[in-house]
């Protein structure tokens, strides 16, 4: 148990939980000092530190200002609604009011598909509105003056955590950055590791392949959103989307020098050893030179620095060879790294100096960034989305009812501060079924633990200024836990609440009352998903599956017109991978992810809606093999040059792409067994990957024949 514990203190995120205790303190001491509540005012600074989860100064302070404007709008509507709700209130009153709750639960729910701070904060808004239908001051001056503290409150947290807590603006995308970069190196280095341990063949793992590809999205997202106005900051975003995009150019390196390690003989694969671990310590170095200021700010890597003398000055280049075996491309690939580590290197170098190269030489190290798809506006995003087919506007609708059935629960079982079952309900309420589940059970589990030290607490405190010391305790751990379990935060989360909204000191009876109608919202929210359009996770993950198949299919297409653009040296060749292959080679990494991460929900949290059967099995057999062509469809892109037209036959590729495009759905072939693959039988490395890329479809095809249930064999 100690050493779960150990651990759980080690993974607390102790900074966020100090902010929110200062934040929360603060609040409630000025109210003291004024003679007000401190109920919202402590909230709002809650709150605001629970949606600032760190990154750009510019999308975390847009992220606070939403929450506090929409919770501010929503506590107001909610009071004026809570006025519909007195004591003898007529049917018609309480039939309005469920209305206007079950249009507003709809509206802002819906509302996330517009604004990446919507999509965070709608919940939380959500819980503003029945915060303020509860409130005893169910009256417009009422619900003014309880936004006004909410924002002020919010407002206060906002100046601690983003002006009195100086972070560097570029701090969270250099450092994303710096997280693929480690990534990359120790995917690269597991490639020369085979080589001591003794081992053959290449790194089976995937799993490599979905973190960088992650990370490599949150570093562009970062960066993104980070103000870059002033010249110094401009400066460094420039070199940033350098690094970011060279990690880029790299992590397609990674993979064909992965899928070389299978077809090379002894010596090639002693040669390719040696390059990977090369390539690996010029990553890690980079790594590091990016996680913390260097000694020498970034002196190593300029022209006669350290690190350059290391990887690159005293490595000889690799010669030129003809042909299409290992050594030649290894060669090839050799050359191409050198000159993506020298951009890397003088990019670091520019950023901790805060000068870059001039002229011919900036000229030299010059590169863009990868083309990305063009955002939609907020109109087209909201027209996408407004369709029965959106599992947006279905949960967006199940919400809309939850709220209408809430409010009259709250009528008819004349529940006290039964406002926490409404909260309960939309917070437990997830878009997937087993989403549901998870978060009910941990909600619940969290609550009535929490609520049992809720009511010790509250029968040993005996005065104002105690309450406020564990109200603030709670709330820092509470927050430092968020993002570490929600069972834990929720049972932090508990006592913070129920002394917050204390009607009087050592009504420890009061902590009973939330882990009732805790349960009951729960209930609520369980029976919403079984019962209104139960999502089912094995429908989305088809068509993420097909959407998988279809990234495939473009990149291979991507591919073909890539080998019919002519290109005048290396260096131009690479400028073409980056602009026709790396957009298509990233699109086929996130459809990859998504359908993993569904796959991954569907096999791991509890669902009511878990239909018995091996097609998710299939569905892993699937995934799999959607990495495994993506890899190998990025190895052939490089052995084919645009001069040698006779080396590959672009019938059979596009073939391929045809067959991948009806996946998973009605497979075009016979299913013919797998072939067994032997990488001696071919001499020519391009035949070998394009037989190898034949049969990855092939076995991509009986998966797919296999999940619609007309076979039952799978090649293993």
């Amino acid at each position: 148990m100690m050493v779960d514990l150990r651990e759980l203190a080690m993974r607390m995120q102790w900074r966020r939980g100090l902010r929110a205790a200062i934040a929360v303190a603060g609040a409630m001491l000025v109210c003291e000092a004024f003679g007000r509540p401190f109920g919202w005012a402590a909230l709002g600074a809650f709150e605001a530190i629970l949606v600032d989860n760190g990154g750009p100064y510019r999308s975390r302070l847009n992220t606070i200002l939403t929450v506090l404007a929409g919770g501010a709008f929503a506590g107001i509507l909610g009071s004026l609604v809570g006025m519909l709700l007195h004591t003898g209130a007529s049917l018609l009153e309480v039939a309005l009011a469920a209305l206007a709750t079950g249009v507003a639960c709809f509206a802002i729910t819906f509302a996330r598909v517009a604004t990446q701070p919507l999509a965070s904060t709608s919940v939380i808004i959500l819980v503003l509105y029945f915060a303020g239908l509860g409130s005893s001051q169910t009256t417009l001056a009422g619900g003014a003056v309880n936004a006004a503290l909410f924002v002020a409150g919010g407002m206060g947290a906002a100046a601690i955590s983003l002006v009195l807590w100086p972070l560097d603006p570029f701090r969270p995308a250099r450092r994303s950055v710096a997280h693929t970069y480690a990534l990359l190196a120790a995917a690269t280095g597991k490639i020369a590791a085979v080589q001591a341990t003794g081992e053959r063949g290449p790194l089976e793992e995937h799993d490599w392949k979905r973190q960088i590809r992650m990370h490599l999205e949150e570093a562009r997202i970062a960066l993104g959103k980070t103000a870059a106005r002033a010249p110094a900051r401009t400066h460094r975003a420039r070199n940033l989307t350098v690094l970011l995009e060279t990690a880029d150019m790299l992590f397609a390196r990674a993979m064909r020098l992965n899928e070389l390690t299978e077809i090379a003989d002894e010596a090639g694969r002693a040669r390719l050893y040696a390059t990977t671990a090369w390539l690996s310590e010029a990553e890690n170095a980079i790594a590091h030179a990016l996680e913390q200021k260097p000694a020498d700010s970034g002196s190593s890597f300029s022209r006669h620095g350290s690190h350059r003398v290391q990887f690159l000055m005293r490595r000889a280049i690799p010669d030129a060879t003809e042909g299409h075996d290992v050594p030649a491309h290894l060669a090839d690939e050799e050359r191409d790294a050198r000159q993506e580590l020298e951009i890397a290197f003088e990019a670091i170098r520019a950023i901790w100096s805060g000068v870059d190269r001039t002229g011919a030489a900036r000229k030299e190290a010059r590169i863009e960034a990868i083309p990305a798809a063009a955002e939609d506006s907020i109109v087209e995003r909201i027209r996408a989305d407004f369709s029965f087919g959106s599992i947006m506007l279905r949960h967006a609708l199940r919400m809309g009812i939850v709220g209408v059935v809430d409010v009259a629960l709250l009528h008819e079982l004349h529940l006290a501060h039964g406002f926490w079952l409404a909260m309960t309900s939309i917070i437990v309420l997830q878009p997937s079924g087993s989403g549901t589940m998870r978060r009910g059970l941990q909600r619940v589990g969290g609550t009535i633990a929490g609520g049992m030290l809720a009511a010790l607490l509250a029968a040993l405190v005996h005065n104002r200024a105690g309450i406020i010391v564990v109200i603030t305790v709670c709330a820092g751990l509470t927050l430092a836990s968020f993002a570490v379990d929600y069972g834990i935060y929720a049972f932090f989360l508990t006592p913070t609440f129920v002394l917050m909204s204390l009607p009087y000191l050592r009504d420890w009876r009061y902590a009973s009352v939330r882990v009732i109608t805790t349960i009951l919202g729960a209930l609520v929210a369980v029976l919403a998903m079984r019962f209104l359009w139960p999502e089912q996770e094995e429908h989305e993950l088809s068509n993420l599956l097909h959407a998988g198949a279809l990234a495939d299919a473009a990149y291979l297409r991507a591919v073909l017109r890539f080998w019919k653009t002519p290109a005048k040296d290396s260096r131009a060749r690479l400028e073409l991978e980056r602009r026709m292959l790396a957009p298509a080679r990233r699109a086929c990494g996130l459809a990859s992810n998504a359908a993993e991460e569904t796959l991954d929900r569907l096999l791991l949290e509890p669902s009511f809606s878990r239909r018995a059967g091996s097609s998710t099995e299939h569905a892993l057999a699937f995934t799999t093999y959607l990495r495994r062509l993506a890899q190998t469809v990025t190895t052939l892109a490089a052995l084919v040059h645009p001069d040698d037209e006779s080396c590959c036959d672009e019938a059979r590729v596009e073939a391929l792409a045809a067959r991948l495009e009806a996946l998973p759905g009605d497979a075009r072939r016979s299913l013919e067994a797998v072939p067994s693959f032997e990488p001696t039988n071919v001499q020519d490395v391009v035949e070998l990957q394009m037989k190898r890329m034949e049969r990855q479809v092939l076995v991509l095809e009986r998966a797919a024949t296999a999940m619609t249930g007309r076979d039952t064999t799978i090649a293993r």
